[in-house]
């Protein structure tokens, strides 16, 4: 191969790849991903209406099993990063919350669930989460539940952690649609991506509001969007997650 045609190559596929590593980060992909993780649900009917909370959120962690500081510490990280991430009012307090986050072993998990929510646990399910909402589609109260020796045992514990306390701030639905996100089971991702990130921007923007259906919904997310993209928080995205109190505490 003589040099100038290997230049050619060269400058035919590193636009390419460049293009492929930032597919994500295209305005319509984002979009498509909100509604498809904001307005569906993972199991039941897709309610098709924007849920978030109006009120600050407060996550008490009840501990059926040991290591409640580890448990503790792992849960403040990911909570702090989520405040920042949104800029909503959200931490853990020792009682009166209104998202409960349950941690007990796998044999108590059908009882307790179906105690809770008066439904069985969903066939595959390893950890989970349910929300109520009002009649305004403003989230009222959440509840978690991880059982932490199967979770363990399958190398998920800080990944059910993360996503279980991402999704009750509204957003659901976990889809192969959607990444590279924690939104996605098939993904090795077990913390926040810079999809996420942009995500959770979006979702706790107050011109999202509450009840929102899907054309409104991605009116007003390209609008937002747009800013978002022109101040340069999608392009660094990827860089300003990894910053986060998670990230740190697992030693990135």
């Amino acid at each position: 191969m003589t040099r100038g045609s290997g230049w050619l190559l060269l400058l035919l596929f590193c636009p390419l790849l460049a293009d492929a590593q930032q597919a994500w980060q295209r305005p319509g992909y984002i979009v498509d991903s909100l509604i498809e993780v904001a307005l569906r649900s993972e199991y039941g009917r897709d309610p098709m209406r924007l849920r978030k909370w109006a009120e600050p959120v407060r996550v008490q962690v009840e501990h059926r099993v040991g290591d409640p500081a580890l448990h503790n510490e792992l849960v403040d990280a990911q909570l702090s990063q989520l405040a920042d991430i949104t800029g909503h009012s959200i931490r853990r307090v020792n009682g009166g919350g209104n998202v409960e986050l349950v941690l007990l072993r796998q044999t108590e998990l059908a009882a307790f669930w179906r105690q809770k929510t008066g439904e069985p646990v969903p066939r595959g399910a390893l950890c989970l989460a349910r929300i109520w909402t009002d009649g305004q589609s403003r989230i009222q109260r959440a509840l978690i539940a991880i059982p932490v020796d199967r979770a363990r045992e399958r190398g998920r514990l800080v990944s059910c952690i993360v996503e279980e306390l991402t999704q009750i701030l509204g957003l659901p639905n976990d889809s192969e649609k959607v990444f590279p996100s924690i939104f996605n089971d098939k993904s090795t991702d077990q913390l926040l991506t810079g999809l996420d990130l942009v995500l959770l921007r979006l979702l706790y923007d107050p011109r999202l509001e509450p009840g929102m259906g899907p054309d409104e919904l991605r009116s007003r997310a390209k609008t937002v969007l747009t800013e978002l993209t022109a101040s340069g928080v999608v392009d660094n995205a990827d860089a300003a997650v990894r910053k986060g109190a998670m990230y740190r505490l697992m030693g990135y």
